[in-house]
């Protein structure tokens, strides 16, 4: 690939397909890949992306921390982004996101590589840390930078790239009061472009006789178009085991995130979960109303639980279940395979084997 960095010589696709981190090739990949050509990254290393057990293998790779909360998978294609978007800027290159894919065991993003000067200054703003409840998971992000548009006499556009002031949270997560840990910097900017998914799926529609998993494809891409540019999604369940609670439908917390004036939708990277525009505070507060029909028992909950600290605190609003016209999205509508099912019964790891002795040695065998 480095034999290929020279203008005349780039390829029009690059694909990184190696076994475990595609980190190594990075570098080259950006640099012999045409002005407006496509890279296609798989990175299978998800023990060091989606887990903290590993964050200086991480941060030796991807250039970030990982993060320990449900929503890994999607910081584990954020901080791939940002180890494309920082190896780009080196070379006055920048990316756009195509489609980004967190699918079983692996992450696959594809990428288009542009070159433009300005392009590369705002990469600052399409960077961000976060903070992280090591509790109830709560997600507070610190932008890396910002900029200011000005316009002239004339009629040009200036942009004036700041420092962003920061931090943006106390050292203790302001939901339940609970220790937070700093994740990334990673890419906080769009994982998909919509106009170029929907291409995609126009072409699988007429070729569907040509791709063995295009009932995947289809449903897989359908979430990832209409999935909502913001970071991260949530589980219900997850939520509920926090407050302690009875878990509420997707449905309900989908209908009473849209009657309070919120956008919703759900993440490809993992079923029955949702993102929104909502804070995760209106989220709890959703939760804290829930709870107000559905009481929990207080005698259960130790004394110390960030449960209840979580369920001192009253509903800012009154959330209202009732359902939605759009709580159920396009894709759901659809009977699409938007998640992965097991290609038989009782598919997955065996057991142990279990009883029997060694077998003793024969003579014969000495």
């Amino acid at each position: 690939m480095y034999s290929h960095r020279e203008e005349k010589d780039r390829v029009d696709v690059v694909d990184l397909d190696p076994y475990g981190t595609a980190a190594p090739f990075i570098d080259a990949a950006v640099q012999c890949v045409k002005d407006g050509g496509l890279l296609c990254v798989t990175c299978t290393d998800l023990s060091v992306l989606a887990t903290t057990n590993y964050p200086e293998k991480c941060f030796s790779n991807y250039g970030g921390v990982p993060v320990k909360a449900e929503y890994c998978h999607e910081a584990a294609l954020r901080l791939v982004l940002h180890t494309l978007s920082t190896s780009a800027s080196r070379y006055g290159r920048y990316i756009e996101p195509l489609v980004s894919l967190s699918i079983d065991f692996y992450v696959r993003i594809f990428v288009r590589v542009k070159t433009s000067p300005l392009e590369v200054k705002k990469a600052l703003t399409k960077t961000s840390a976060y903070y992280i409840c090591s509790a109830c998971q709560s997600f507070y992000e610190q932008p890396l930078g910002r900029v200011i548009e000005k316009q002239s006499a004339a009629g040009n556009i200036n942009y004036l790239f700041k420092i962003q002031n920061g931090p943006g949270v106390a050292q203790k997560c302001p939901e339940c009061d609970s220790a937070l840990h700093m994740a990334g910097p990673m890419w906080s900017g769009p994982l998909h472009d919509s106009k170029f998914v929907s291409k995609v799926l126009d072409h699988l529609e007429a070729n569907q006789d040509k791709y063995g998993t295009a009932v995947r494809m289809k449903g897989m891409l359908t979430v990832a178009q209409e999935e909502l540019d913001v970071p991260f999604y949530f589980t219900p369940a997850r939520i509920a085991s926090s407050f302690h609670c009875i878990t509420p439908t997707l449905e309900e917390i989908a209908s009473a995130l849209l009657h309070a004036g919120h956008k919703i939708s759900r993440s490809h990277a993992c079923a029955g979960s949702l993102k929104t525009t909502a804070t995760r505070e209106d989220v709890h507060n959703v939760f804290r109303s829930w709870i107000k029909l559905k009481p929990v028992k207080m005698e259960n909950i130790s004394e110390n639980s960030p449960a209840r600290r979580l369920l001192a605190k009253e509903p800012s609003f009154e959330a209202n279940f009732k359902r939605h016209p759009d709580s159920v999205t396009p894709s759901g509508k659809m009977k699409l395979v938007r998640y992965q099912e097991n290609p038989t019964s009782h598919w997955g790891p065996g057991t142990k084997a279990v009883g029997g002795s060694k077998r003793k040695r024969a003579k014969d065998d000495i």
